[in-house]
């Protein structure tokens, strides 16, 4: 099946809906102008789940990815580095990220390879901890099965639509251009990733003049991707969106005190990421729960997700994966030192949806009639028009335990 018309979709990670303006993105706002654009709305949660609700066109609660990592102790690949706990007590952060950063590209790698893991890293997880920990899925997402159910690409191959993913983050500027370049000529499909924005608005903060030169050049970069494109397969349907915007970060707050905890990890276990805390309990010691949750509570502010909020957030797993409870910060600020960023952020993203600031932009031919905001899952139903697939029934996703669905 080879569609009428290909379609070429365009992820330009953290590109706010307030940047869709002349000054900032001459090329985005034409086409804006052009076509109409809406907001988007994110899921709560990072890129790779937001892109895992872009492709399979379901929440998290329903395929079943939410984090990069989850607790899951009887696979965790980087058990064996629990020896070098005593490094947590460290007093330099720097050093210990320095350590981190060298293990995660020698020794990381040699067990990933063994494992068959496409990569792992310890990020900046406390050695303590690093027997509680495993990646949530071994390979990327656009491999096949990937996730708890079949992704756009997975349905195009099974379409037997040819089909191409365009990594800008981990192939560079030049390879995507030279895969565009190089398309079959039939390709139903070109999604190509743009992360430029991302990584600058971690580093550089949202006012820097080099930030929005950076801003710029990806919206020149789109224009060369567009133009690129059609030389190769002649006119496509065009669909330009980002992942989430972003917030300014105010005020950094420090949870590092819990690896000294005397509980942690055989009692209680945590993850920091840089907008929220996660948490599991291993007893019933009702003590030791309130103490945790009152440091959590005192160090930011946030609130506790309750049972209702997470249904309305789609994130009522069925599984500890995640945590057993999340306490979720308030927008502009973050936690650093957390177990991710290698750099203090000056930005961040992963707020409640509802913030205005986390809110992407939409621009899809003028012939789609979508909400404002549009939601991530339409995404894949709207690609699926395009292409002239029929939209099949999502079964309820299985656990995932770090390998291909069957």
């Amino acid at each position: 099946m080879t569609p009428t018309r290909p379609l070429l979709c365009i992820l330009v990670d953290a590109f706010r809906h307030d940047y869709l303006k002349p000054s900032y993105a001459p090329y985005l706002s034409g086409l804006a102008a052009g076509a109409g654009s809406r907001r988007i709305r994110p899921v709560l949660g990072y890129s790779d789940s937001i892109r895992a609700t872009i492709f399979t066109g379901a929440y998290p609660d329903q395929h079943g990815y939410w984090m990069e990592y989850c607790l899951r102790p009887e696979q965790a690949p980087l058990a064996a580095l629990k020896v070098l706990a005593p490094l947590d007590a460290l007093p330099s952060d720097f050093i210990q990220r320095g350590t981190k950063f060298v293990l995660s590209n020698t020794v990381a790698r040699a067990v990933a390879k063994r494992r068959g893991y496409a990569q792992l890293s310890l990020r900046h997880f406390p050695f303590r901890a690093l027997g509680s920990f495993d990646w949530t899925l071994k390979v990327p997402m656009t491999a096949p099965g990937a996730l708890g159910m079949p992704t756009l690409f997975d349905d195009l191959s099974a379409a037997g639509v040819p089909w191409r993913y365009l990594d800008s983050f981990t192939d560079g500027r030049r390879q995507v251009l030279d895969g565009l370049d190089d398309l079959p000529t039939d390709t139903g499909l070109a999604f190509v990733y743009l992360h430029h924005i991302d990584m600058a608005s971690h580093s550089l903060g949202l006012t820097s003049p080099l930030f929005r030169a950076v801003v710029r050049r990806t919206d020149a970069l789109v224009a060369e991707v567009v133009e690129r494109t059609r030389r190769r397969l002649g006119d496509v349907d065009l669909v330009v969106f980002s992942d989430h915007g972003m917030s300014v970060i105010e005020r950094s707050v420090d949870y590092s005190d819990l690896v000294r905890h005397p509980a942690f990890p055989d009692r209680f276990c945590f993850a920091l990421d840089a907008t929220m805390v996660r948490l599991w309990f291993f007893d019933d010691d009702v003590r030791l729960h309130e103490e945790v949750r009152e440091r959590v509570s005192r160090g930011a502010p946030g609130h506790f997700l309750d049972r209702t909020e997470l249904i309305d957030l789609h994130l009522d797993f069925s599984s500890r994966l995640y945590g057993d409870e999340i306490y979720l910060l308030e927008p502009r600020v973050a936690i650093f030192p957390n177990f991710h960023s290698l750099l203090r952020p000056k930005a961040m993203h992963a707020y409640h949806p509802s913030d205005s600031d986390q809110h992407g932009i939409f621009i899809a031919p003028p012939d789609e009639r979508l909400p404002d905001p549009v939601e991530l899952v339409e995404i894949n139903a709207l690609c699926k028009r395009r292409l002239g697939l029929a939209t099949p029934s999502r079964p309820p996703a299985p656990i995932l335990d770090g390998h291909a669905y069957a």
